[in-house]
């Protein structure tokens, strides 16, 4: 099986066209008010449109956000699926017809809970979360948790960067690898250079 990739947290135009030049399969912006790697409307307007043009999938995160407020961003922004971040009920978010993936955060009982998961019609990834952060927090989890569980139906993201890529890939093969601050220099700016190479390890595996 081949690992799909999905690189997030786009805030600039030139990073996205960048990444949308690589061989990746998702691309990740941010719509949650107030966090260091928010999208401006316009820049995730242009992006969405890139990303259609190259036949990449745009993703919208957001983190228990009421629906009048995602439908006023959909109004405005082609996005192909939506990741819900927070403690959100799938079920609500339906109503928009788009693709959903729903983040679930790295706790023991993950083994259990897993075993109810739709995962014919939801796609659900793995991350970890720091206090107030809900993911992008750089921090790897302990990937043994990955042995009890269907891997290779999730997206697993949480302090992936080009250095433990192969690590991760040769125990396991997840669904998708999702990296975000690991393709950074400071939060927010994506280097190409590490965009590069993450995408170059994980295509020649």
């Amino acid at each position: 099986m081949k690992t799909s990739i999905k690189l997030c947290g786009f805030k600039y135009i030139e990073d996205i066209i960048f990444a949308t030049s690589l061989n990746i399969n998702y691309l990740g912006m941010i719509f949650v008010k107030n966090v260091q790697r928010t999208i401006n409307l316009d820049t995730a307007v242009q992006g969405a449109k890139i990303c259609k043009d190259k036949g990449i999938k745009s993703v919208g995160v957001f983190l228990n956000q009421d629906l009048s407020e995602i439908e006023k961003i959909l109004s405005k922004v082609d996005l192909d699926m939506l990741q819900l971040h927070g403690t959100e009920n799938i079920d609500d978010y339906k109503v928009f017809n788009k693709d959903l993936i729903k983040t679930l955060h790295i706790s023991e009982e993950l083994p259990l809970k897993v075993k109810d998961l739709d995962f014919d019609n939801v796609t659900y990834l793995l991350d970890t979360s720091s206090n107030h952060l809900q993911g992008g927090t750089g921090k790897c989890f302990d990937w043994s948790i990955l042995k009890d569980i269907p891997v290779e139906k999730l997206f697993v993201a949480g302090g992936l960067k080009p250095d433990n890529i192969l690590d991760l890939l040769s125990s396991y093969e997840p669904k998708c690898v999702d990296v975000s601050s690991g393709i950074e220099k400071e939060s927010g700016h994506k280097d190409h250079n590490l965009m590069s190479e993450f995408v170059h390890k994980v295509r020649a595996y």
